[in-house]
Order: structure tokens, then C-alpha cells, then sequence
């Protein structure tokens, strides 16, 4: 527990010695410097330096009785909610700051997104700023990641639609359920999801449960269009060749046939 509280610790710019000087003097308190470099292992030599340095940013006190210069923690809640509120002022004036700074984006560039997390939180970050519809298509296996976000923007009108592989339950949402082939399913494992926003951007990743999980955003309008248009439209592409039956032949050109059969996998 000391371990992963002395590295929670310096995750927010803590030092290895301030965060166990800190902990020592939570559990035990007020101490001598003396004592606390005993209590925490920081050498005597820099425990004056690192309690003062507690002390400069609020998280702990100096007592003065008899002569004597003690050292006291500031209570937990206390410090961290004031250290919340000073980071979400920082992080909100940095957002203002560098938004006004920002050029607008070349919307010819296709952006890469390496890593699972990294992909998940564009895709949120798609779907909180949609305002009028989302075309996805994912495996169900994926749809956790992205559950509650959706569910939040049936609940405020956005037009969700899901193409999947497999039943999945999201209420207000339109799921399309495709049957398709065990080969054509490997190939499905491979490419994660597609996300279309509001016909203004779009999201493509691959491998999203393994280490070499990477994606392609961009806000292309050609590129939009093509991806947007490709999943309103793949959808029917099997149920119009399998009305069409062996008359499909007759315009499908040799050399694309092969393509079009496994669009007909489903109805065979």
C-alpha cells in the first residue's frame, strides 16, 4: 500500500521524498523533523527541504511550542480539494488559452491514434460533441467502452445507429444485426469500428483489443462522405443481390464478382 501510495503521489508532482514525508506525517503527527525523517526514511540531511516544500504547497503545517518547530499534515480532503479546484482552474484557463491560439485544422490530414485508451477517448470525444446523428459499426465485444456515452446521446436526440455482428441491447439506438461468414468475421476482428459524426468526421481503428491497436481520423469531407456513404449503404448491398439472384451476373463485371458474392454470404 506504501508503494502505490508514494507513486499515486507523484502522479501529481509530488517528489519520491515529499510523498513519503507526507504519508509519514498523515499517519503520525505533529513530529520534529527529526522525527519524521525517522517515521519516513527521507535522510535527515534533506527532510527541512522536503517538509518545507509540503508546506509551500499546502499540504502540511509548522507548529511552534516551547521552542520546539513541529510539522503537521493538512487533512487529506482538504488538501485535494483544494488542489481539484486549483486544477480545474488551470486546466480551464489553459483551454481557453490555447483554443484562441489554435489555427484551424487542414481538413485534408488523416490524423493517427496509436493505443486502445487513446482510440476509446476520441471516440467518446466524437460522440459528445454529435449533435444531430452517429453511424457506427463495432463487434459487441467492443460496445462497453462506449455504452454509456451512446446511451447519453439517445437521451439528448442524437440519431444513433450501430451495424454489428451480433445482438446487443441500447435502447433508443438502431442496431442492424449483419450475419455474416466465420471468414468474413476474422477479417471483422482486424478492423475495430467505424464512426461517422454528424457527417463531419470520422474515426477508423483496427485491433482495438491488441497492443498494435491504432486508428485514422480525419474530418475530410471526401473522406466523411465515402466512410458515411459506405456504412448507410453496405447494409443493403446483400439483400438487393439476393433479390436479384442469378440477374445480378448479367451487370456485375468478372473480375468484381468475387466481391459481390460475399456480399451475398448471408442469404446463402
Amino acid at each position: 500500500m506504501q508503494d502505490g501510495l508514494v507513486n499515486n503521489l507523484m502522479r501529481i508532482g509530488f517528489t519520491e521524498y515529499q510523498a513519503k514525508a507526507y504519508i509519514a506525517l498523515t499517519r503520525k503527527n505533529p513530529v520534529t523533523g527529526y522525527e519524521l525523517s525517522k517515521q519516513s526514511g527521507v535522510p535527515r540531511s534533506m527532510i527541512y527541504e522536503v517538509v518545507g516544500k509540503l508546506v509551500e504547497r499546502g499540504a502540511a503545517m509548522i507548529l511552534r511550542t516551547g521552542g520546539t518547530t513541529k510539522y503537521a499534515p493538512v487533512s487529506a480532503v482538504e488538501f485535494f480539494n483544494q488542489l481539484q479546484r486549483e486544477q480545474e482552474e488551470l486546466i480551464s484557463e489553459l483551454k481557453n488559452d490555447l483554443s484562441s491560439l489554435a489555427s484551424a485544422p487542414d481538413l485534408e490530414y488523416v490524423w493517427n491514434i496509436e493505443g486502445h485508451d487513446n482510440i476509446i477517448g476520441r471516440s467518446i470525444e466524437m460522440i459528445e460533441q454529435a449533435e444531430e446523428r452517429i453511424y457506427l459499426t463495432l463487434l459487441p465485444v467492443t460496445l462497453p467502452d462506449l455504452e454509456s456515452t451512446l446511451k447519453d446521446a439517445v437521451k439528448r436526440g442524437v440519431r444513433v445507429v450501430i451495424y454489428t455482428t451480433g445482438e446487443i441491447d441500447l435502447p433508443g439506438a438502431q442496431i442492424a444485426v449483419v450475419q455474416v461468414s466465420e471468414e468474413t468475421l476474422s477479417h471483422a476482428q482486424g478492423l475495430g469500428l467505424i464512426l461517422v459524426s454528424d457527417s463531419k468526421e470520422v474515426l477508423i481503428a483496427e485491433w482495438l483489443a491488441g497492443a498494435q491497436a491504432h486508428a485514422s481520423w480525419t474530418s475530410s469531407p471526401l473522406l466523411v462522405f465515402i466512410a458515411e456513404h459506405h456504412l448507410r449503404t453496405d447494409l443493403y448491398l446483400p439483400q438487393v443481390l439476393a433479390m436479384l439472384g442469378d440477374q445480378a451476373l448479367d451487370f456485375i463485371k468478372e473480375e468484381d464478382r468475387e466481391l459481390f458474392a460475399r456480399a451475398l454470404e448471408s442469404h446463402t
